[in-house]
């Protein structure tokens, strides 16, 4: 498993979470995050500069696509909503339960350190009028490759959802852990998650490995990051079809959604972009 450089301003896995609310903040057109702005930092602002140097150009175009498809999933999801919550895994400075127009119970769920900022962040921005006031619940988890954690985490999670119907979004998680642990994930929520309950998850397919911006990406994450033997996780893009109480009902990858969304920045080359896919499955039964 990889360890992390405590000792860096932005550590670990961490950074990423400002690196990417840095990317929404650049496209909000496209990202549809009015509020990304309001979680940057100048040393977050001089990583994202340094990730789009020495990864690749387009990841920031790519990283707001991918929220925007998400977003709009939620947003369909919540309308109308009676006893339904959304269920943020790896949730970072993300602002969906403020984008969103109906108000519906959340939890989010990252590393200690994040939640910690976060909270403290967002209280102060609600205070100010600057974010409009959500329900939201914080879960804390050090570590999802930890079993115990795992276990400790959907424990709490199974009752603070109550059976209720939920959204749940694993938003560029699967790259940051064990296939083992992906699969742990997911078992779990077979097991919490009720009939029409959504699942969204983004990762890429193995044949993204092959790919001299993965490499990159890799390399970046261990000598800037600080995340030391580092071993980036894929996923086959049938993995849903291992999951017998789920089923796919949409995915997309950015090149796609680059057209759909805006033309005038339309991805076109497959070897400048690092691509995931965007997963939304449906829960079929308990």
């Amino acid at each position: 498993m990889h360890t992390e450089n405590k000792d860096r301003t932005i550590p670990g896995v961490g950074a990423s979470a400002h690196v990417v609310n840095c990317f929404r903040a650049k496209y909000p057109n496209i990202s549809l995050d009015r509020f990304a702005h309001l979680w940057i930092s100048k040393p977050a602002e001089k990583l994202a500069k340094k990730y789009l140097k020495e990864v690749g150009e387009t990841e920031d175009l790519a990283h707001c696509l991918r929220h925007h498809f998400f977003l709009e999933r939620l947003q369909e999801f919540s309308i109308g909503a009676r006893n339904r919550v959304f269920i943020n895994i790896g949730a970072g400075f993300t602002n969906y339960p403020h984008l969103i127009s109906t108000r519906i119970p959340c939890c989010e769920i990252d590393k200690p350190n994040i939640t910690k900022v976060k909270q403290q962040r967002l209280g102060e921005l609600q205070s100010a009028n600057k974010l409009p006031h959500r329900e939201i619940t914080f879960i804390p988890t050090k570590d999802l490759d930890n079993p115990s954690e795992r276990r400790k985490l959907f424990n709490s999670l199974s009752q603070w959802m109550d059976s209720r119907q939920s959204f749940v979004l694993m938003e560029g998680v699967a790259y940051w852990i064990s296939q083992q642990s992906t699969d742990s994930l997911f078992k779990h929520l077979q097991q919490i998650q009720t009939a029409g309950s959504l699942l969204a998850i983004n990762a890429f397919k193995p044949s993204e490995a092959n790919k001299a911006m993965f490499h990159r990406l890799r390399k970046f994450s261990e000598n800037v990051y600080g995340i030391k033997n580092f071993s980036p996780n894929t996923i086959n893009e049938r993995f849903h079809e291992h999951l017998s109480s789920y089923e796919l009902i949409e995915s997309a990858n950015y090149i796609n959604l680059s057209k759909q969304i805006d033309a005038s920045k339309e991805l076109d080359n497959q070897e400048s972009v690092l691509e995931e896919d965007c997963y939304l499955l449906r829960k079929l039964m308990r």
